[in-house]
């Protein structure tokens, strides 16, 4: 039954990106009449179909229209949108080569390359049917996946009070509410399928980058792509249901469209850039920095091109405000912040709903607590740091190439040092970026960058700089990361042709790395995500109840709570799972209770008597008992107000006495 279950939802995702792909080619083909080959037509068609389908979903829920018949509705229509281009994009003829060379063309080395790369992407794609767990998706239990669940089970996108990652940009997460929505909450797979989606997308954009070059080049585009999907943090993440692959996937398609550009100079591709680009900013913050770089990075290829599309630019730039903005609007008059939560400073006096300066400041440095020091000695050693990550055995990365002033116990907490929340294989970024990008630096001394490179290394570096001092978070690096490829692909394609021995060290080494992110991948099938869950040996619910904490506690919820009860949680911000209506009651997330104005236990039950509160889930872990709320819920228990319901080890559910409530 479960493997007929994996098959259902294959063939639901399979249908959506089926509609993807058809309206997508309906827009490509009537916007990009001017010579491009299948394989770009493809994956811009791909990507532009996203676009598309998410921002129809967006306008279904603000419209209250979250239903299954409604997104038949939708997805039918895609489909019949680009029905006649679908079967016109098969037909080789009506497409120009895009590259100098052919598949045969290749050697058996590179070949093999390209059979690792299938292998890895359907291993990835299997891996997306194991449910999420909160030690490989802890952000999408939390609001990724969470929060389109929430839209669902309501009928219609609203504004969600107790957490600020509700008001994020959501355009992937659209296609996961899209996901979440055909199978009626029985199953994330087809949710997670998209994210896999947008890692084949970011593959086939590299790919495509081999004909934006003079040479057109296939070795370029395919070395970019393997590069890439080597990255084990690459891999890891087209298996869980965040959204870094889609910003990347859209900002390489930004890059793309500009690169394009600059060697076939026809106006239509800055129109595609700006359209990406606001994909981009509506898929995360950082996203806006395509937006800020269109202009500049515009005029530059203009420049470069001579030839003066200046109104295609100007259409371009509008395009990438339009599409981005409904989801800053949103924010402006849901929060009176645009950016809500960052710029709290900036928008304090437009209100700033449910929020403060204090929460905005600790959200602040949260963020950058990950990571080295902001010195120059870190940001020297960083390479090392990001690429022997997963050997240094939890070794605090400010000890291990850097500088720590610190003596003794560290202060800061665990997460100096770390560029994630764990020390595993699959939260690294491999050996080819310390490998191949010295070898595109010395490629570099021996002839210039083209265009289609030094664009996204710009774009990397301005990324890489935000990251450095902001938030040194490994998966957020993604997008820079992607832009490195493309420098690694040309640079290790030029010594190709060098000569013999330096294309065999080339070769080897790049094979090395693709042998090793294999090994990883098959690593993580084993152990984080296995592979008979992934198959349906193993039953979702047996390898929950077994390996899923939170799980266990939303459980208990969704069988013994009142279909009316009201949750609300403290320490346990992961309500995916959750089939009750519920909320996160910590201090520092929201002001639905105002903590400062309570004195004890009876103020406390007042303000959950006004919110309608039912029923309490607390992690002691994350709550201590000597704090104000720990003591209250405890005076709560003892005093008979609060009734214990199940606990397992630091978790509890506990119930509103019942001449608690009204």
């Amino acid at each position: 039954m479960e493997f007929i279950q994996r098959l259902l939802d294959l063939f639901l995702f399979l249908l959506c990106a089926l509609a993807v792909l058809s309206v997508g080619a309906a827009l490509i083909r009537r916007l990009a009449l001017f010579g491009i080959s299948q394989i770009e037509m493809f994956t811009l068609a791909l990507g532009a179909g996203t676009v598309v389908v998410a921002y129809g979903v967006l306008l279904f829920g603000l419209l209250g229209l979250l239903h299954r018949t409604v997104l038949y509705l939708w997805l039918g229509f895609c489909y019949a949108c680009g029905f006649v281009e679908l079967f016109w994009m098969r037909k080789r003829n009506h497409f120009p080569s895009p590259f100098a060379e052919f598949w045969s063309d290749l050697s058996l080395i590179e070949k093999f390359w390209v059979w690792s790369l299938v292998l890895l992407n359907l291993l990835a794609m299997l891996l997306c049917f194991v449910p999420p767990t909160l030690q490989n998706e802890w952000d999408a239990l939390s609001y990724h996946l969470a929060v389109p669940k929430l839209y669902w089970m309501e009928g219609r996108i609203y504004y969600i009070p107790f957490t600020p990652h509700a008001q994020f940009p959501m355009t992937a997460q659209m296609l996961y509410l899209l996901g979440l929505g055909l199978t009626n909450l029985k199953s994330p797979a087809v949710a997670k399928l998209f994210h896999w989606l947008f890692f084949v997308l970011c593959q086939l954009a590299l790919l495509c980058w081999g004909t934006a070059v003079k040479q057109r080049s296939l070795r370029l585009g395919l070395i970019a792509a393997v590069s890439f999907a080597s990255l084990p943090i690459a891999f890891f993440e087209s298996t869980t249901a965040y959204v870094d692959l889609a910003l990347t996937a859209y900002g390489l398609l930004c890059l793309f469209a500009l690169a394009k550009f600059h060697s076939q100079p026809d106006g239509r591709w800055l129109v595609f850039a700006g359209v990406f680009a606001g994909a981009a900013a509506g898929t995360k913050y950082t996203g806006l920095l395509l937006v800020v770089l269109i202009v500049p990075l515009g005029i530059w290829a203009i420049k470069r091109a001579g030839e003066p599309k200046w109104g295609h630019l100007a259409l371009g730039t509008l395009l990438a405000l339009t599409v981005a903005s409904p989801w800053y609007v949103k924010n402006w008059l849901w929060t009176g912040n645009p950016v809500f939560p960052f710029a709290y400073e900036v928008f304090e006096v437009f209100g700033g709903r449910n929020w403060t300066k204090e929460m905005a400041q600790a959200y602040t440095i949260s963020n950058k607590e990950f990571g080295g020091g902001r010195d120059i000695l870190t940001f020297i050693a960083m390479p090392f740091n990001l690429a022997l990550n997963e050997i240094r055995f939890g070794q605090c990365a400010r000890k291990w190439l850097g500088s720590c002033k610190r003596q003794g116990e560290c202060g800061m907490g665990w997460k100096c040092g770390k560029f994630d929340n764990q020390d595993l294989p699959t939260l690294g970024i491999g050996v080819l970026p310390l490998a191949l990008t010295p070898a595109a630096l010395f490629a570099l001394v021996c002839e210039g960058l083209p265009f289609a490179v030094s664009a996204p290394i710009l774009a990397m570096l301005c990324w890489y700089a935000w990251w450095f001092m902001e938030a040194q978070y490994l998966r957020y690096l993604l997008p820079a990361l992607g832009c490195l490829s493309i420098f690694m692909g040309w640079g290790a394609s030029r010594w190709l042709k060098a000569g013999i021995l330096t294309a065999a060290i080339i070769r080897i080494t790049i094979s090395v790395g693709l042998i090793y992110a294999v090994l990883v991948a098959l690593w993580q099938s084993k152990t984080l995500t296995p592979l008979p869950v992934a198959v349906g040996l193993v039953s979702n619910e047996e390898f929950l109840l077994t390996v899923e904490p939170t799980f266990r506690v939303a459980e208990f919820v969704n069988r013994a709570l009142p279909r009316e009860a009201v949750v609300a949680t403290y320490g346990f911000p992961l309500g995916y799972y959750f089939e009750r209506r519920y909320f996160w009651a910590d201090e520092g997330h929201n002001r639905l209770i105002r903590y400062e104005k309570l004195r004890g236990v009876e103020d406390l039950l007042a303000e959950w008597q006004r919110l309608g509160v039912t029923h309490i889930v607390i992690d002691w872990k994350f709550v201590p008992k000597e704090s104000a709320i720990g003591r209250w819920i405890l005076e709560g228990v003892r005093r008979g107000m609060l009734e214990q319901l199940w606990q397992e080890g630091t978790r509890e559910i506990l119930a509103v006495a019942r001449r608690q409530r009204k």
